[in-house]
């Protein structure tokens, strides 16, 4: 951008040279009213551009006005202008004219117009003058080469052009770039720029003034600024003070000293108010942040120098009085903070403000911030209460489309969860490091104890290694995201935390679609007790759509503990008038294998049991099925049911299955098996009572009996026919 900037100020200043060139010497050697004529065709044939000039007025004392003063473009642009000028006006020194030197006093242009057009191709709308220029140049230069051909070069008639004075008004300027897939378009509009007499600067301070409105996409930016230029031609010494610069609501003031006419240093300080800033957004950005306001003083103060060609600089911005709030609630309130950068492109800063009415401190720093790859970045956050419900208020929230599910069958696991690292192993190297640290965090009605966090991000990979002391027991997980390949991994260890409370708190800031409608989770709401742990690992290979794409294994376990009566146990009561089962449940042990893959979640080896085998309750558990994200469930139930209890189900099986003495169907152990599957959806739930435990308890019960009644027929028989025989 610089170099297309530099282009185009060369191009502009060498044709207005030129033209000036002309204006001042023609008049001395030709009749005036040829001067007209011969300056457009002369500037003409040297740009190959139609020039127009509809007037111009010269007085050999004043000077010299141009007005209707144009360059066309090309004829593929349709005649539209390159510059255009409503006036020109040159006024200059006569004695320094006829000493060979164009020495102007005032240069003012009323309503200058320019525009610079970069084609698809990478052309500019000028770049055909350029390259004309460039080709007389080497023309010239070939010439010169050859000793037979060497003519003597004429002398230019003016030896030095100096301006000492400009004043534009109204101008606009226009860039377009159409090398770009989308179009880049900045517009200068209402340009007014004023510079006193510079030759007065070594005896007060000149003014330089400017003002104007730019334009970029939607946003309407106003600039202006006010300095003063001193010199000190014998001492070698320029005084530059900017009061005040003002850009986008941005107030900036200084002064800048030039030594030596080499060496620089200065002082530059820049105050904000966030709400003045935001001032120059379009309307439809306006629209859509009208709930959030926010309000900060910002203040910037930079000093620099350039002494020997060496650079240094060191800048402080402050920020105080800060507040941030959404929806009419405050979130961020007494925001103030310091941040510090050398030329070594070091930094320190600390913030402290209150989030959600609770005392935040972040402390920072880092190193060669200059360069991504070298970059180094420690922060640490600490919080006696860390609200993460009002961080996440922030973020706008995305409309959901609907999309298939993503089949996973070609995810590759990966064989190895990286382990955690200990910071010295990678102290020092380019990423981001941050702690969390907070003696409690909330969100929404949920409040967890103290954690700690380690989150890093190293070479395009993302490491979060958290410690959570909550539900009077530990929490712990390691996250490693590559952000490039869009993979990851995740260990999460629970340790004898109080389950109840965190089922419920983990269902509360579950989204539902439908707050109404109940789930399989909203069954087990405060209904579950005891010491629960569980050792887990997932990972996946895409961002996208991760509940179907996601998987992983593991193991929960709760132990000494209860399940309250639950909405499918009063069902099963209702269907079954087995009253004990709208009962409380209490159990030694609660455990379950389970799988992810594909939003399915199979579960195994699960199992309810009070004692070591179950014999201490009245019933005992065990199951294997699935559920999936999809909300579809298929999960089977063997429970077998202590003698006592099964004496309720003699009614319930007379009545249904005509069997009047269950005492067949009960297990070895006397236990009464009863199998129910619950099947469909979690909604619309079905049940399968069909007992093939039952059945071939009943088989292998009657076949016994039958032996043992066949037997004992033989013995009786036996014993009438030995009487029989021998009569006894």
């Amino acid at each position: 951008m610089k170099n297309i900037l530099k282009i185009i100020l060369i191009t502009i200043i060498s044709l207005f040279a030129l033209i000036f060139i002309f204006l001042a010497t023609i008049p001395l050697w030709f009749p005036f009213e040829k001067v007209k004529d011969f300056l457009v065709q002369e500037l003409s044939e040297k740009i190959n551009r139609e020039v127009v000039i509809k007037e111009i007025k010269f007085n050999i004392l004043k000077g010299i006005e141009l007005n209707g003063f144009s360059i066309k473009e090309p004829k593929r642009y349709g005649g539209m202008d390159f510059i255009k000028d409503e006036s020109i006006v040159l006024k200059y020194n006569l004695l320094a004219l006829l000493g060979r030197e164009l020495v102007i006093h005032k240069f003012e242009m009323i309503s200058p117009y320019v525009e610079i057009i970069k084609e698809k191709d990478g052309r500019y709308n000028f770049s055909d003058i350029v390259e004309k220029f460039s080709s007389e140049k080497k023309d010239t230069s070939k010439i010169s080469d050859k000793p037979q051909q060497q003519k003597k070069t004429k002398e230019s008639p003016i030896k030095n052009i100096i301006i000492t004075s400009v004043s534009i008004k109204n101008g606009r300027f226009i860039y377009a770039d159409y090398s770009k897939t989308k179009v880049f378009s900045l517009k200068v509009e209402k340009f007014n720029f004023d510079m006193e007499d510079i030759i007065l600067s070594g005896v007060k301070p000149v003014s330089i003034k400017m003002d104007c409105n730019v334009q970029y996409d939607k946003f309407n930016i106003p600039v202006s600024l006010k300095s003063l230029l001193t010199t000190d031609i014998k001492n070698k010494k320029v005084k530059f003070e900017i009061n005040p610069f003002i850009c986008g609501g941005i107030n900036t003031t200084g002064k800048i000293d030039i030594i030596n006419f080499k060496d620089i240093s200065g002082t530059i300080n820049s105050t904000a108010n966030t709400k003045k800033i935001l001032e120059v957004l379009p309307p439809d950005l306006t629209q859509k942040i009208q709930e959030l306001n926010i309000s900060i003083d910002i203040n910037n103060d930079l000093n620099f120098s350039l002494i020997n060609g060496i650079f240094s600089f060191n800048n402080i911005l402050k920020m105080e009085n800060g507040s941030l709030s959404y929806q009419n609630k405050k979130i961020i309130e007494n925001l103030k903070s310091k941040l510090t950068m050398t030329s070594k492109y070091d930094y320190k800063g600390n913030f402290n403000f209150l989030l959600a009415g609770n005392e935040v401190k972040i402390t920072s720093e880092g190193t060669s911030i200059n360069n991504p790859k070298e970059s180094v970045y420690y922060i640490d956050i600490y919080s006696p209460k860390f609200a993460i419900e009002y961080l996440l208020a922030l973020f706008p929230k995305k409309e959901k489309k609907i999309s298939g599910s993503q089949s996973t069958k070609d995810i590759k696991k990966q064989s190895k969860i990286l382990t955690k690292k200990k910071k010295t192993e990678i102290k020092n190297m380019p990423g981001v490091y941050l702690t969390l640290r907070a003696d409690s965090i909330f969100y929404k009605e949920v409040t967890i104890g103290k954690t700690i966090s380690n989150i890093r991000f190293v070479d395009g990979k993302l490491y979060a290694e958290t410690a959570i002391n909550a539900y009077q027991g530990k929490i712990n997980s390691n996250f490693v995201a590559d952000i490039n390949k869009e993979t990851y991994s995740i260990t999460a260890d629970i340790a004898s935390v109080e389950v109840n409370k965190l089922i419920d708190d983990s269902i509360s800031v579950l989204p539902k679609k439908d707050p109404n409608k109940k789930t399989l989770l909203d069954d087990i709401k405060n209904k579950v007790y005891g010491k629960f742990s569980m050792e887990s690992k997932f990972s996946g290979n895409t961002f996208k759509d991760i509940a179907n794409t996601i998987t992983g294994d593991g193991y929960f376990m709760a132990k000494d503990g209860k399940i309250a009566t639950t909405d499918i146990g009063k069902d099963l009561s209702n269907k079954l008038g087995i009253k004990f089962l709208e009962q409380d449940i209490p159990y030694t042990i609660m455990y379950a294998d389970f799988k992810m893959s594909n939003g399915k979640i199979n579960i195994k080896n699960f199992k309810v049991y009070n004692g070591p085998n179950g014999e201490n309750g009245d019933i005992r558990i065990k199951g294997a099925g699935y559920v999936t994200v999809d909300k579809e469930i298929d999960f089977k139930i063997e429970s077998e049911i202590s003698p006592n209890q099964a004496k309720i189900l003699d009614e319930y099986f007379a009545r249904n299955l005509s069997i009047k003495d269950i005492s067949y169907a009960y297990n070895k152990d006397g236990w009464l098996p009863f199998d129910v599957r619950i099947y469909n959806t979690i909604e619309n739930k079905k049940y399968d009572f069909s007992q093939p435990r039952m059945l071939d308890n009943i088989k292998r019960n009657l076949t016994k009996k039958i032996e043992e009644e066949g037997k004992r027929y033989l013995e009786e028989k036996g014993k009438e026919i030995i009487k029989n025989l021998f009569g006894k």
